[in-house]
């Protein structure tokens, strides 16, 4: 009795059905397009098969994919020289980065931002608390591979103010 009322409030609880559609109309929401795919595989770190989709996408999107296309393969060629990069080469590397994902770093420029960016900045931050001269060396480092980095002005800004300088320089 009571799995009885249980299913019957059930069914009447139930969603409408979806209506069937109609023939020669039936269509599916259209996926992703090549571009889109190419760039989620590039911030994946999975850069062979970004460059592939790049590629699908050339007759179909041509406009996006061909300039995404040469930067993926630029970046791919630079990927396995992160280890040598002079600091002009990690920015040129970092601006590339941007070019192909404005928003979020992929994951394979990590390795060349924490060279470059992250351990400097840590380094500078500990630095500021005694030796301020060393602190603003560190962070000229930093701004010279990414001029943009909020963190690094902020504690640039701050470290030559003069009210808040914590050593007895001028």
């Amino acid at each position: 009795m009571l799995l009885a009322l249980a299913l019957s409030l059930l069914v009447t609880q139930a969603p409408p059905a979806v209506p069937k559609p109609k023939p020669g109309n039936s269509r599916l929401a259209p996926g992703p397009t090549a571009y889109d795919t190419a760039k989620l595989f590039f911030l994946a770190g999975d850069l062979a098969n970004a460059q592939e989709w790049a590629r699908r996408g050339l007759k179909r999107e041509p406009k996006t994919c061909g300039p995404l296309n040469a930067q993926l393969a630029e970046y791919n060629f630079l990927v396995g020289h992160i280890d040598e990069f002079t600091p002009d080469q990690a920015k040129a590397f970092l601006e590339l980065d941007r070019k192909i994902s404005p928003t979020v770093r992929g994951k394979t420029t990590e390795k060349a931002f924490t060279r470059f960016v992250s351990k400097p900045l840590s380094l500078a931050k500990e630095q500021a608390k005694g030796d301020v001269p060393r602190a603003l060396q560190l962070i000229e480092q930093v701004l010279v591979v990414d001029p943009k980095n909020p963190d690094a002005a902020a504690l640039k800004t701050q470290l030559i103010t003069p009210g808040n300088r914590t050593d007895a320089g001028p």
